[in-house]
């Protein structure tokens, strides 16, 4: 496995992570200076004792006793430290949370669709929680060692500058070695990060399609898939774990020796005279902070390397770029006075005032212009499409699976930018709104409306959050959707399950028409909305939708003919483009694309 090297680049990226965490460095670093001060009082404490008793020296044990004295006093100060240093933990991880998850709330559709939703999940939680138990726990496991064994070992320089030379000596080649060994540690830990990964999605596929599992027969695979990726993400552990072992060993091993060391060394220069007993005690005493090193160092550095991966793993989503601005005024404009409108199938020349009244006007609703997209800037999903939707309006998208329509809905609700075109909605191009703007403007209904796991009132209230009670009734009753809201035995308070599982197609549907009533925006697009319902459902809900259509803008992608044969004007995509446009009679007696699509439409009915 290839090593791959810490630098400085991932030490800063890492503690980018931090935001206002100053007073947090200070304890950390505070709290190993204070552990230094309490050993070095300790081992000067012995010192004094042993020396006092040997000399019958009352001086020395006065000194002692005041040592003493020193030491309880740092020791409740370490108290308070030790409890600002856990407060400020908390407060960087609460803010750590919130720039991820607003980040995440800020990335284009496009992320979403490329990446499962469970390793964004494991990001945001289980990475995010790992790198609180860095900031707790490895932080100071890193930092620890290092100041309290290079200020024992300056300690012991100071009582005696040859055995302090060679603890030094030691120290630099057990850390020398212990850098060696745990070089592959970071490999390891990345591919245990990837395993898990695959073993979450896995798992979140197996819960979100339980049933589709158990009706296919498909529990044996999926579980089998599971069982291998959990046993490959087991190899990879247990092969880091004896590294890991190695390496502790390895480090404990040489800190004993090292002890006995100094303590054979001591001992001899004691008898030969060349230091006091007491100092031997103290420095062994204090060799106990360099032994604290030598046999941490190499665990230390592990830890280290696993939180500079669980940081890159963050940085994931960090460092995607966000969702671009709408607007772009120093060359939206220019395109805009260039390129024509056209309305007709066939491009006809618009003259400046004609351009200006159709993207400027107030009184104008839906403008599409020559749009041009391709979601892998190869590949044209939309190839110079013209769509005109008057103020109050109604027009109909109609097509085969792939034309186009759900991307022309994405690029309304301002999800991507076309490669080209521009697109104007009640009279501004929506490059000149921000996207929070822009889709307040809006109103959605999906095919499969998104419920969450709350209840039937706040699922409603989504679509305008300050929105009262009486007014989320309202909105109900205008969608057909109070009578079976009422029925429930918690009424509007009753929960629908995760995903709204424990309500049917038809009343999630007219839930998700109540949230667009409870909006209330001059645009309505409508994807497929009752494609996929029964034949009583879908009358039901048809009857919310036409009520929620009134005096708006509407757009509607229909896969069922018959829902849209009054719309002002209809639109037939086919391979990106608009191959057909009018009202249902007109295209009907053409006899062309649509004609077609009548024809199998009412075959079918």
């Amino acid at each position: 496995m290839k090593q791959e090297k810490i630098t400085m680049t991932h030490l800063k990226k890492y503690l980018s992570l931090f935001e206002k965490a100053g007073l947090y460095w200070w304890c950390l670093l505070l709290i190993p200076c204070i552990e230094v001060l309490i050993s070095a009082a300790n081992a000067l404490f012995y010192q004094k004792i042993i020396n006092a008793v040997t000399a019958s020296d009352m001086r020395l044990f006065y000194e002692a006793l005041r040592l003493a004295a020193v030491f309880l006093a740092v020791s409740m100060v370490r108290i308070l430290v030790t409890y600002i240093y856990m407060y400020q933990i908390r407060q960087i991880m609460a803010r750590l949370r919130l720039r991820v998850m607003g980040h995440l709330f800020r990335l284009p559709l496009s992320y979403f669709e490329r990446h499962h939703s469970a390793d964004s999940i494991q990001k945001l939680c289980f990475h995010v929680e790992d790198i609180k138990n860095s900031l707790a726990n490895r932080h100071s496991r890193v930092i620890n060692p290092i100041i309290m064994g290079a200020a024992a070992i300056i300690i012991i320089l100071t009582l005696d500058f040859r055995i302090g030379l060679m603890v030094l000596v030691l120290s630099l080649v057990s850390v020398k070695i212990n850098m060696v060994l745990s070089g592959p540690l970071r490999g390891m830990a990345v591919t245990i990060q990837k395993f898990f990964t695959s073993c979450t999605v896995c798992l979140t596929d197996i819960l979100a399609g339980i049933d589709v599992i158990k009706m296919f027969s498909g529990a044996r695979g999926m579980v089998e898939k599971y069982a291998d990726m959990n046993e490959k993400m087991s190899v990879s552990t247990m092969k880091r774990f004896r590294r890991m072992s190695d390496v502790m060993a390895v480090e404990w091993t040489f800190g004993f020796l090292c002890n006995i060391v100094i303590l054979l060394i001591g001992v001899f220069m004691s008898f030969a005279g060349l230091v006091d007993f007491g100092t031997v005690v103290a420095i062994l005493s204090l060799q106990g902070m360099v032994t604290f090193f030598l046999s941490n160092i190499g665990s230390a550095w592990g830890c280290l390397i696993d939180s500079l991966v669980l940081s890159d793993r963050v940085f994931e989503i960090l460092d995607e770029p966000l969702q671009p601005e709408l607007v772009d005024i120093r060359t939206e404009p220019a395109r805009i006075q260039s390129e024509p409108v056209h309305i007709q199938p066939e491009p006809v020349h618009i003259d400046d005032a004609e351009r200006k009244r159709r993207f400027f006007d107030k009184e104008s609703g839906i403008v599409i212009n020559d749009v041009i997209f391709s979601y892998d800037r190869s590949e044209k999903v939309l190839d110079g499409v013209n769509i005109v939707v008057e103020k109050g309006k109604t027009a109909a998208l109609v097509g085969e699976s792939g034309g186009g329509k759900s991307t022309i809905v994405k690029l309304l609700l301002g999800f991507y930018r076309p490669d080209s075109g521009v697109i104007g909605v009640l009279g501004k191009a929506i490059f000149d709104y921000t996207p929070e703007k822009l889709r307040k403007n809006i109103a959605y209904v999906p095919q499969d409306a998104y419920l969450f796991t709350t209840s039937i009132k706040e699922n409603i209230r989504y679509g305008r959050l300050g929105a009262s009670d009486e007014e989320v009734m309202e909105a109900a009753r205008r969608a057909y959707a109070h009578e079976f809201i009422m029925s429930f035995p918690d009424g509007y308070d009753t929960m629908v399950g995760e995903r709204g599982e424990s309500l049917s197609g038809g009343q999630r549907q007219r839930i998700a028409i109540a949230r667009a009533f409870i909006r209330n925006a001059p645009i309505l697009l409508l994807d497929e909305a009752t494609s996929a319902l029964d034949s009583e459902s879908e009358q039901l809900v048809q009857k919310g939708i036409e009520d929620l259509m009134g005096g708006r803008t509407t757009l509607v992608v229909a896969h069922r003919l018959s829902t849209i044969e009054k719309a002002d004007r209809i639109y037939v995509i086919e391979g990106g483009k608009i191959c057909e446009e009018g009202r249902h009679d007109e295209l009907v007696a053409r006899g062309g694309v649509y004609g077609r699509l009548a024809a199998l439409s009412k075959k079918n009915a």
